[in-house]
């Protein structure tokens, strides 16, 4: 940076950063002293920064500071500036930033320099004791700024990093204890309609509930009630997941699997069957369900097939599946379910004779599951059944089934198939 940005403070006068190119051999160590360890970046110019925030409820907010504040936040990927922040009472600035702060920039300023900090485990382990600056920033989980809650969103999930690491953390303890968090991070999921938000929320939920305890609980069991999620889930799919919706972006398909992962992991307890059954509840996931095996047909959403697009494949058919173990769906409920399942069988069937060996395992593992789906579903269906749902397909398809499942189902069963398909 050749420029030498400059504080306005009239009594302090410091260089953000000292370009070594521009100091003479002689001046260096005169200024030796305002640099911040291994870095070229200014101590004083930082003290200013931190004692303009304890100003700004007289000063008010302005460009100049906001602009000052987001260098300060770059600076702290910086683990020599992390740790000068910790020297000079951070938190303590932090947590009076925050009380007092009416300008939502700069609360979300605020949080984004705490999150940066908390990317170093001593930080994060501090920050887990500080139990009235947490209860603040969970507080601010009420906020309506979109920016603010995805500051939150994100320490929140350094805070599960560090429960992993050490289940006795204190981040386990005061987020437990936090009655804001359990009541709040469900109403979010529930009614925002900001796509960013709804994303960050699910994976954060996701990550809770793959966190096991000794005691057989998860995480989210611990912080949430799981039921009263799936009314959240069906609605924040609709919003991140339109009708329209014709191909993947990153970010949608990685919303994909972390939504079915934690609809997986929340099926299992037993308290969600009375709520899926409930209303239209168990119609609109199928229909989700539906809606994203369908879209996997078209070979541009599906190739090339990695592990993201496997898992979200692997766990719609593992649904289905478990609804008709369990008598949620009726055979003829699912037909077209079945038969576009038997689509992607042969179209993976087919790519894995053309696709380059670093995706055939991926390929195999998923063509391995989806057949023996289609080999329980055979065992589970009547003849008639299994017809309707291969009429559905074209000659290869029901050429390919009928070849799998010769040796699976019973003699019987299999001939009949093919003597009802070959009469008809």
């Amino acid at each position: 940076m050749n420029n030498v940005l400059k504080s306005e403070n009239a009594e302090v006068k410091p260089n953000i950063i000292l370009e070594s190119q521009d100091i003479e051999k002689n001046e260096i160590k005169k200024l030796k002293g305002d640099i911040i360890g291994d870095t070229l970046y200014s101590g004083k110019w930082i003290i200013n920064i931190l004692f303009s925030i304890s100003k700004i409820s007289e000063d008010g907010w302005n460009e100049k500071i906001e602009n000052d504040l987001c260098i300060l936040w770059d600076m702290t990927t910086e683990k020599d500036i992390v740790h000068f922040l910790m020297e000079n009472h951070f938190f303590k600035i932090a947590e009076f930033a925050l009380k007092s702060s009416e300008e939502p920039r700069f609360t979300e300023i605020i949080l984004g320099i705490i999150g940066n900090m908390t990317c170093e485990s001593s930080v994060l382990d501090l920050l887990g004791e500080k139990e009235e600056l947490l209860d603040i920033i969970l507080h601010l989980l009420s906020s309506e700024d979109t920016a603010i809650l995805m500051q939150i969103l994100r320490l929140l999930r350094s805070a599960l990093w560090n429960i992993q690491m050490n289940l006795k953390s204190k981040w386990r303890i005061n987020l437990r204890k936090s009655t804001f968090l359990r009541e709040v991070v469900p109403f979010i999921l529930k009614s925002s309609t900001n796509e960013e938000l709804l994303i960050a929320t699910t994976n954060f939920l996701r990550s809770s509930a793959e966190i096991d305890f000794p005691s057989g609980r998860t995480l989210l069991d611990e912080l949430f009630e799981s039921s009263s999620f799936l009314s959240g889930m069906l609605e924040s799919f609709e919003e991140v997941f339109p009708q329209d919706e014709t191909s993947y972006s990153v970010s949608t398909l990685k919303y994909l699997e972390d939504w079915l992962e934690l609809f997986s992991i929340l099926r299992k307890g037993h308290q969600i069957h009375q709520e899926i059954l409930q209303e239209d509840n168990l119609i609109r996931i199928v229909e989700i369900l539906r809606r994203i095996l369908i879209s996997f047909t078209d070979p541009w959403n599906l190739y090339p097939l990695d592990e993201i697009k496997a898992s979200c494949v692997h766990r719609c058919a593992e649904v289905i599946l478990d609804f008709r173990w369990k008598g949620f769906l009726r055979a003829d409920s699912t037909i077209d379910i079945d038969a576009t399942i038997l689509n992607i069988v042969v179209s993976i069937h087919t790519a894995m004779k053309e696709e380059e060996e670093d995706s055939k395992e991926t390929m195999a593992e998923l063509l391995k599951y989806l057949e023996g789906y289609w080999i329980e579903v055979s065992k589970i269906s009547s003849t008639n059944e299994i017809i309707k749902i291969l009429k559905t397909n074209e000659k290869a398809v029901i050429d390919h089934t009928i070849n799998l499942l010769k040796s699976k189902i019973s003699e019987e069963k299999i001939n009949d198939v093919i003597n009802k398909l070959s009469y008809e």
